[in-house]
């Protein structure tokens, strides 16, 4: 991949791994928001009890989603992360940047180095390797060569059309990410696809047989002191060791208050445990104040009559529970001091998994502020999407 003109050693630490430290970062994503057409970016933390910096950024001339929103541990980080969040979906949706014309072929017309059928299909989808499909040039991450993936695999619209087509690929934002440079933007692309396809089996693994992890023994100060806040607020919180891959920890949040009792979730991967929680406590928050905010496109109205409002705050069963530290012992650490040198390795670890390469698009051009990348990684899981869902095993009678 092309770098973007920035070194790519990690040089910020505080709930997730970045080359440059927030304040810059947003310095140089305010730059990009004529051309996203970004018109605002706003803090609704208060909008909650809990005090988790969120905030939301605002593009009315979207095709997909108008409102993006964003978490951290800070202000800065949450504002940042809203704001790239809205960056990258307007590159997807516009693809400015495409060096060479897509090809129009079927899958088995190309010399494709991974199985096609490893793609995420849609629903009753009607797609086959003889499928005329318009495709983009790709980069396999660790490796020199390119080669071919679908356009829909990267380019996203939500767009109605006139026109008949047939179900075929899995249109999502999933594998889509920015960053301060190219290969932290693919890291944490390929972080996302891992977390879906650790999560993707949830619906089918009910709490009382989940692996779940005591609260008060998480001992890093940015994750503990996130628990302290949501404690404080009087909420409930049941943390779920989702690991499924020793190099890739994956964890599940789940928040439930008095003033809003209802269950909600959020999840996290990275090759850092701690930002891995990190991750999935704030996202937990996140999915509260992106119902109770209400400004978000794909929040239906539906979903507030439907709404369950259940009366009793949940239960974590006390013969599933563990400590932090046993947690993180299961782990193997495969981090390193530099974004490229860990892209590489992780790209690595999957593709050694799937037995399918990891591959790249760069939606941003090299000289732009920031980076802009789409991941496809065949083999990988989708499941349901970004949703964690919490069965209860139905008690015998």
């Amino acid at each position: 991949m092309t770098a973007a003109q920035h070194e790519v050693v990690k040089r910020f630490f505080t709930g997730t791994h970045r080359t440059r430290e927030p304040e810059q970062t947003w310095r140089l994503a305010t730059r990009l928001f004529d051309r996203c057409g970004i018109s605002r970016v706003a803090d609704v933390t208060g909008l909650d009890i809990l005090g988790i910096p969120t905030w939301v950024a605002v593009r009315p001339l979207a095709s997909t989603l108008s409102v993006s929103q964003g978490k951290g541990a800070t202000h800065t980080a949450a504002k940042v992360s809203a704001s790239m969040e809205a960056i990258e979906l307007w590159y997807a949706e516009n693809l400015p940047n495409v060096d060479e014309e897509p090809i129009v072929a079927t899958a088995a017309e190309l010399p494709l180095p991974y199985a096609f059928t490893g793609l995420q299909r849609a629903a009753r989808s009607l797609l086959t390797e003889h499928t005329p499909l318009t495709w983009l040039r790709a980069e396999i991450i660790g490796d020199r060569r390119t080669t071919w993936v679908p356009q829909p695999c990267v380019s996203i619209s939500s767009l109605a059309s006139s026109a008949w087509s047939p179900p075929l690929l899995r249109v999502s934002s999933n594998g889509l990410a920015s960053g301060n440079c190219v290969e932290e933007a693919a890291l944490h692309a390929l972080f996302e696809l891992v977390e879906r396809d650790s999560t993707a089996d949830l619906l089918h693994r009910p709490v009382e047989v989940r692996d779940h992890i005591a609260p008060d023994t998480v001992d890093d100060p940015g994750c503990a002191e996130l628990i302290a806040r949501i404690k404080s607020a009087g909420a409930w919180l049941e943390l779920v060791d989702n690991t499924r891959d020793p190099h890739f920890p994956c964890y599940v949040a789940y928040l439930w208050s008095p003033e809003d009792p209802s269950i909600y979730s959020g999840s996290g991967c990275h090759t850092d445990p701690a930002v891995a929680l990190s991750r999935a406590i704030t996202e937990a928050a996140q999915s509260r104040l992106t119902v109770i905010n209400g400004t978000r496109d794909d929040v239906r109205g539906a979903l507030y009559r439907s709404h369950r409002w259940d009366t009793e705050q949940p239960s974590t069963p006390s013969d599933r529970v563990g400590s932090w530290a046993q947690a993180v012992e299961r782990l193997e650490r495969v981090g390193c001091a530099s974004m490229e040198e860990e892209l590489t390795r992780c790209a690595r670890l999957v593709s050694d998994r799937t037995g399918q390469p990891v591959m790249a698009v760069q939606l941003s051009a090299p000289n732009e502020p920031l980076a802009v990348v789409r991941v496809v990684a065949p083999g990988l899981r989708f499941g349901t999407g970004d949703e964690c869902p919490r069965p209860v095993q139905p008690s015998r009678s």
